[in-house]
């Protein structure tokens, strides 16, 4: 399992070189600033070592990610939006996630738990839970990580931290990151990558993936320092059996009720009636 949110900013303390005197400017509203001086003179350091000491005790929190992305294949173009509402404990990793997906005019709805017991799935327009292979279990975790723990995106910056834009309004600290360009361009690759299944995890799957836009925003709470929401946009063009395809998508998620989900457990019905999936019969896939 990948590092936690009590490691978040450890390692980029010590990447903070001529970044950890630079101070957040004000955003303005209306012309106006709505900070006070004590609060314009944090710098990215100190906000970092308040953010470290304020994310050693978090066990769990809840995350709510809205994603619109559109697929353009050959001129054929797609567009998914898809929602998610998480509950998502640290130690052991379990998770309870609902989403709603539409392609077009298809909606589909999935409600999920990861738990000790497995990893369920209901899936209403069958009304049928069913049970994943424990094969994927490690699979399904570092995909669902990846795109749900703040810790990990932050983690995943830290070697771009003077990169960063600073700033500040009332009740946050605001770092944004553009991120395209030949200097990023082996780090969204590994990104990508790591988001992956092991075995689809190809370096030559990626060498026809050119980054043309990856912005990231994040939010910093001034009083409990922890993260509140991150942005992404991702622009990318790529080759998929010679046909050439670009894939934009725009992500929104928040971060909330920290330390205040304390069990997920999945639902009776699920454990005395769902439908085991066999690997095999899914095809590999």
């Amino acid at each position: 399992m990948k590092k936690a949110l009590t490691i978040i900013l450890g390692a980029m303390l010590m990447l903070v070189v001529s970044a950890c005197n630079q101070t957040a400017e004000p955003v303005e509203k209306d012309g106006k600033t709505e900070t006070t001086k004590k609060e314009q003179d944090l710098t990215l350091e100190e906000v970092y070592k308040k953010v470290e000491e304020a994310n050693k005790d978090i066990k769990s929190f809840e995350s709510n990610i809205t994603m619109n992305q559109k697929v353009d294949a050959g001129g054929e173009k797609q567009e998914i939006k898809s929602d998610m509402a998480m509950e998502f404990i640290m130690e052991p990793m379990t998770l309870h996630q609902k989403m709603t997906m539409s392609i077009g005019e298809e909606k589909q709805e999935l409600d999920a738990y990861l738990t000790k017991d497995g990893f369920y799935v209901y899936e209403p327009n069958q009304k049928t839970w069913l049970k994943l292979p424990s094969e994927l279990s490690s699979q399904i975790l570092q995909m669902s990580e990846g795109q749900t723990n703040p810790s990990e995106q932050l983690n995943q910056l830290k070697q771009f931290v003077d990169d960063f834009e600073f700033k500040q309004d009332e009740k946050s600290y605001i770092l944004t990151l553009k991120a395209s360009g030949e200097k990023f361009d082996q780090f969204l690759k590994d990104n990508v990558k790591a988001t992956m299944p092991p075995d689809m995890q190809d370096e030559a799957a990626m060498s026809d993936v050119t980054f043309n836009q990856v912005d990231y925003e994040l939010f910093i709470d001034k009083e409990t320092f922890y993260l509140t929401a991150l942005n992404m946009v991702t622009d990318m063009d790529t080759d998929v059996n010679g046909q050439k395809m670009n894939m934009n998508l725009d992500m929104k998620s928040t971060y909330s009720n920290y330390n205040k989900v304390e069990s997920i457990e999945v639902p009776k019905e699920a454990l005395e009636n769902a439908q085991e999936v066999n690997l095999n019969e899914m095809g590999g896939q």
